[in-house]
């Protein structure tokens, strides 16, 4: 095979990584109600603490609901993207190549056997991440991600940046600039757990979508041609349902894009996630035109959070707003194209109660 054209080349997958520096000091938002821990390596959500009324710091009235690992090197060690802010196109490339609107061939690293996931070998997720605002409410990210990187076109750049806009309420704020025409899709990678219990499983969850439709998929968890409707399935949660009562109804289990609802471009509401036990709930808002839904089956009890706990396979739920899996393939979905002199920009809020 001939060598790929300097754009299509993969990156060196050591530079920007943390394989030989010292893990990095975590910094915190704090609001009355809630604390956010994040980490520079993969611009990571790495706990979020519904708090007391009393409002203590690490004290008996702080709960966390979203998974993490005891550090950076834990997150490194494996592949599951916990936290992370994925990118340069979180999701599935079919095959790992695209042809853009130009007719110019791009082959990206593959690291799913055939498949491009989550923007590659070394993707955003094992990056570091420069800090370059932070106070207690606000973090900001950014990273640089050459010509070339994991084989994507263009010199590309992007941000993250975390900030508590009420008490109750956590946003993320996503942009990028590439000076090549490139795909784009990058969203946040947080897996929840309502009842604060890592141990058991999330399955009893009750979630809500505000989809007509989802995209069925290939064993490759590529997308089918098509979309179907989700009346009659158990991808139907247009109404708020049980995840372990819709789960034998799913032939293929939960990894799925659905088709949200609304316009693409605007924040709205998109679903809503329910501990029925803890009572305690989360609505999700962003501006993207989907929702990958997944019920992580993979993780083990080697995977530790801070407090030691071994993680239940089920541990997690991962609601990921973004635009349509392997589009760059796709023409009839929503188009992740970004050219030169635009800039890409997702919001997705967290809501908690």
């Amino acid at each position: 095979m001939s060598d790929l054209p300097p754009s299509s080349k993969v990156a060196n997958p050591v530079s920007n990584t943390l394989k030989d520096s010292p893990n990095s000091d975590q910094l915190m938002l704090i609001s009355d109600q809630i604390r956010v821990s994040l980490s520079a390596v993969g611009a990571r959500m790495c706990g979020l603490y519904l708090r007391g009324e009393a409002g203590q710091d690490d004290g008996p009235n702080e709960t966390n609901i979203a998974v993490g690992l005891q550090s950076d090197d834990a997150y490194l060690a494996q592949d599951s993207y916990i936290g992370a802010v994925c990118g340069r196109y979180a999701n599935r490339i079919a095959n790992s190549r695209y042809v853009d609107p130009t007719g110019r061939e791009i082959i990206l690293s593959s690291n799913e056997g055939p498949t491009h996931l989550h923007g590659g070998v070394v993707g955003f997720d094992k990056k570091t991440w420069t800090v370059t605002d932070a106070t207690d409410t606000k973090v900001r990210f950014e990273i640089t991600s050459e010509d070339g990187d994991q084989g994507y076109p263009g010199a590309f750049h992007a941000t993250a940046t975390y900030s508590i806009t009420a008490a109750n309420r956590l946003r993320i704020e996503i942009t990028a600039t590439c000076d090549q025409l490139c795909p784009v899709n990058m969203t946040s990678h947080a897996y929840w757990n309502l009842s604060g219990q890592f141990d058991r499983s999330a399955a009893d969850h009750v979630l809500q979508i505000n989809a007509d439709a989802w995209l069925p998929i290939n064993d490759q968890l590529i997308p089918l041609p098509g979309t179907q409707d989700v009346a009659g399935t158990g991808y139907d949660f247009r109404t708020p349902s049980r995840v372990s009562d819709m789960l034998p109804k799913a032939e293929q289990g939960f990894d799925h894009n659905f088709c949200l609802t609304g316009e693409r471009g605007t924040l709205r509401q998109i679903a809503t996630l329910s501990d029925l036990a803890s009572g305690r709930s989360m609505k999700l808002f962003s501006t993207e035109a989907g929702l990958q839904f997944y019920l992580s089956q993979h993780f083990t009890d080697d995977m530790k959070t801070k407090d030691g706990v071994g993680l239940h396979a089920s541990a997690g739920i991962a609601l990921e707003p973004q635009t349509w899996p392997n589009s760059p393939n796709r023409d009839d979905f929503p188009s992740p194209w970004l050219k030169p002199g635009e800039t890409y920009h997702h919001v997705i809020e967290w809501e908690f109660s």
